[in-house]
């Protein structure tokens, strides 16, 4: 059996290949009386999302806004055109919006001052929108209220600047305070308001239609107020949870697995089918429908290039061998932490290029590729070549800003059509987006310019 031996590699350790930021696709569930969920805009273009009362909204990567849903008020006919938003959120039957100059829009229903009382200026760094009224949070910490006024919503507004967060409900409003406490006004005929939490120990906060809920740091959740559906006395335990909102009669929290949770009124299936996958990152409730922001789980991947030659000291040239990569804690000795089998890689005058931790994985102490680099100063990795044994010595893992060989793009040719059957990192051109050079990431393509 000829010995080959592997020299001079480079590697990109755990890292997306193209993206700094990671946008999502849009998800919807619950009742689609109005196309709140069959109109859902489709892509992973997204960073941000509301729903109202029967309507959606969300803010693309571009600073650009898409609605859809129930128009009775010309929630979505008036839409803003254009770029420049940075937030938006989603009253019962209008929007409002933050731009990046801290300037605020609103469109939809305005027969209660909730559009053309829109307050001016351009220091506005937060703004949520309610039942028939609005809020916003100013670059100072104080806060702004405007539109229907018929409990304190607006005039009820508390004074100071020592404001962090606000979000609008029904006829009530919360906000959390530096301090971590939390602060309500507004209608409180089920307790909404005055059933809060003493403590100061909470880290966000959301306003359903009647009912409050908060987060507290240690991920534990408190929900107050109105309880016709469960929507209080099903608040799940466990402190696990990063992020809550509130819908009409039910509420919605991301736990720290980036899973869902939904309790409450499920007339429309708004909480029995919640959906049951990974890595979403925000949420919000309609009257009877949630919406939530799902981004592609980040590849976890080595780029790792190679030279192979044969026991004669020539380079193997169009051959396809199985590579398997074993990552120790040690240099010598020990168990492997991770292996990843990487089969039919093309080799051409001895040069290969892999992307480990697309292929065959065989988990070992740790389950990931990613937490073998958590907390160890130091990981080792080993090669294989088909069943020939492990390579000696091992090779100290660690990012390089070279590679022995350089690859270029000349022999991608653009496509109209996203290729079918793709492997993760997989690249194509796609000549249906000016020529944007993509990469699959496992999951979906992902621009990476």
């Amino acid at each position: 059996m000829q010995r080959r031996l592997m020299i001079a590699v480079a590697t990109w350790m755990i890292a997306q290949p193209c993206l700094a930021a990671r946008p999502g696709r849009i998800v919807t569930w619950g009742s689609d009386t109005d196309g709140q969920l069959s109109n859902t805009p489709t892509g992973t273009n997204f960073q941000a999302v509301g729903a109202g009362h029967r309507h959606c909204v969300a803010l693309k990567t571009d600073g650009s806004l898409v609605t859809w849903g129930s128009d009775a008020f010309d929630q979505v006919l008036h839409t803003p055109s254009g770029t420049g938003f940075v937030a938006v959120s989603a009253g019962a039957y209008h929007n409002v919006a933050l731009k990046s100059d801290g300037s605020l829009v609103s469109w939809g229903r305005q027969d209660l001052g909730q559009v053309f009382d829109t307050p001016t200026g351009t220091d506005f760094v937060a703004v949520s929108g309610g039942g028939y009224h609005s809020v916003a949070l100013k670059s100072d910490g104080s806060l702004v209220a405007w539109g229907y006024d018929g409990d304190g919503e607006v005039s009820g507004t508390p004074a100071g600047t020592d404001f962090v967060a606000v979000s609008a409900g029904g006829f009530h409003n919360v906000a959390l305070k530096s301090d971590g406490s939390v602060v309500c006004w507004g209608q409180d005929n089920y307790s909404q308001v005055s059933g809060g939490p003493p403590w100061a120990s909470f880290v966000s906060i959301a306003a359903g239609d009647y009912h409050t809920i908060a987060l507290r740091s240690d991920g534990l959740l408190f929900s107050w107020g109105r309880d016709n559906h469960n929507q209080v006395a099903a608040t799940p335990p466990g402190t696990d949870f990063v992020a809550i909102a509130g819908g009409e009669f039910h509420s919605i929290a991301i736990k720290s697995d980036g899973t869902l949770d939904s309790w409450g009124n499920d007339s429309d299936g708004q909480v029995s089918n919640t959906p049951t996958i990974t890595d979403f990152v925000a949420i919000d409730g309609g009257a009877y429908h949630s919406i939530a922001l799902k981004t592609p789980p980040v590849p976890e991947l080595i780029n790792y290039q190679g030279r192979l030659r044969d026991s004669a000291g020539d380079p193997l040239d169009g051959v396809s061998v199985d590579l398997t990569f074993r990552f120790y804690s040690h240099e010598t000795d020990g168990s492997p932490l991770f292996t990843v089998k990487q089969t039919g890689v093309q080799v051409t005058d001895g040069i290969f290029n892999v992307l480990i931790g697309s292929g065959s994985v065989t988990p070992g102490t740790e389950d990931t590729l990613s937490k073998i680099f958590q907390n160890r100063s130091a990981v080792w990795m080993s090669t294989e070549v088909g069943t020939d044994g492990e390579m000696a010595p091992r090779q100290r893992v660690a990012s390089v800003a070279y590679a022995l060989k350089a690859g270029d793009l000349s022999h991608i040719e653009p496509k109209a059509t996203t290729p079918a059957n793709p492997s993760a990192g997989d690249l194509y051109i796609d000549a249906s987006d000016a020529n944007r050079l993509k990469v699959y990431d496992g999951v979906d393509w992902q621009a990476c310019w």
